[in-house]
């Protein structure tokens, strides 16, 4: 998924019925059958890498910031490219 493409997707869910996107927070990936944003994110070449990070978890604002930096870029969980993602309660999951 392209960076821009997902910001896109974001911006058409704050539209419509989930206005509460603002109240999302984080960003999230699944780590077995949990979730955690305990995660970094960084631009490489033409990749959006997002890693495990124990240090600190990654907000929503931050990796839209960097989404926007970058927006040709593709989208990867470590080595996996990201297809898509979904919201939850406190921010979005990746997948």
């Amino acid at each position: 998924m392209k960076a821009k493409d997902l910001l896109t997707a974001i911006q058409v869910d704050s539209a419509g019925e989930l206005k509460q996107l603002s109240s999302y927070q984080f960003v999230f990936i699944k780590e077995g059958e949990q979730e955690t944003n305990h995660l970094a994110a960084k631009i490489e070449a033409d990749k959006i890498i997002v890693q495990k990070n124990s240090a600190e978890s990654l907000r929503l604002n931050g990796f839209i910031n960097l989404l926007n930096e970058a927006k040709e870029a593709e989208i990867y969980i470590e080595e996996e490219l990201v297809f898509g993602y979904r919201l939850v309660e406190r921010g979005i999951i990746l997948g």
